[in-house]
């Protein structure tokens, strides 16, 4: 039995493929996945030499302590939006300013939608690196873990679609 599909395996050979050969890092800054992207990522054998950790940012709380993104700074964004989840990555590279790349991910894995209104099946994926370039994914499902694993999926695919044009 394995918590990884064929896609997501074939997906974290080639990011960890045009990492290591371009030297680059990635750090994770990951939600309503809570910690799957990383999971995924660690994967692969020899993570250590792309792989700088992973941080799962579900409460305001642990953004404090870790990001030092407060629950005032938060109210401007009303709720996991773009650029909530860009920010929250940004707040993560200046901790981690070795890592080339910051994924970032966040929103309403369900049943039910955020307090701020997204649905149920929402998330927003930021990228911030040498390219930034931020995403909404919206499954339309209520299924927590259906949409956790779509979430990490679709991070992947959004990052590898970066590294792609960058490298």
């Amino acid at each position: 039995m394995t918590f990884i599909t064929k896609e997501q395996k074939d997906l974290c050979k080639e990011i960890k493929s045009l990492l290591v050969n371009a030297k680059q890092t990635v750090a994770i800054a990951e939600t309503t996945t809570g910690g799957l992207i990383s999971a995924l990522l660690l994967s692969e054998t020899g993570a250590s030499k792309y792989f700088l950790g992973g941080s799962v940012l579900y409460t305001y709380k642990i953004r404090d302590a870790l990001i030092h993104f407060t629950k005032e700074e938060h109210k401007k964004y009303y709720g996991p939006k773009p650029e909530l989840i860009l920010e929250m990555s940004k707040k993560l590279k200046k901790q981690l300013p070795e890592a080339t790349w910051i994924i970032g991910e966040g929103g309403a894995a369900g049943p039910e939608a955020s307090p701020y209104g997204q649905p149920a099946g929402y998330t927003a994926i930021a990228i911030y690196g040498p390219i930034t370039k931020t995403k909404v994914i919206e499954t339309g499902l209520n299924d927590r873990i259906k949409n956790m694993e779509i979430f990490a999926t679709e991070s992947l695919k959004f990052f590898l679609e970066v590294l792609e044009e960058y490298n």
